[in-house]
């Protein structure tokens, strides 16, 4: 055999070799982080933040309803002043 032909046959392996190894080392690193246990938080925790969310989907709720309130306010005027305007006529 040619050296030439050689030498490209032995880096051809050396390099799928060194693939396959990165590969692999990436693949065992990749599945003990996603199948590594995730902590459980306490049940004491959970309901703290349960109330919480509750807490705030009622301040939620209530902002909703003072903004429904400014804008029926805000509407009124505009149309109050709008009728003003009709009123006095054309200047």
């Amino acid at each position: 055999m040619d050296p030439v032909d050689v030498a490209i046959a032995v880096s051809i392996v050396t390099v799928v070799a060194g693939g396959m190894t990165i590969l692999g080392v990436t693949a065992v690193a990749l599945l003990k982080k996603w199948t590594r246990p995730r902590p459980e938080l306490p049940a004491t925790d959970v309901t703290r933040l349960s109330d919480a969310v509750e807490q705030l989907a009622g301040e939620v709720s209530e902002l909703h309803e003072r903004l429904d309130l400014a804008e029926r306010v805000l509407a009124s005027q505009r149309d109050g002043s709008r009728l003003e305007e009709g009123r006095r006529g054309p200047t």
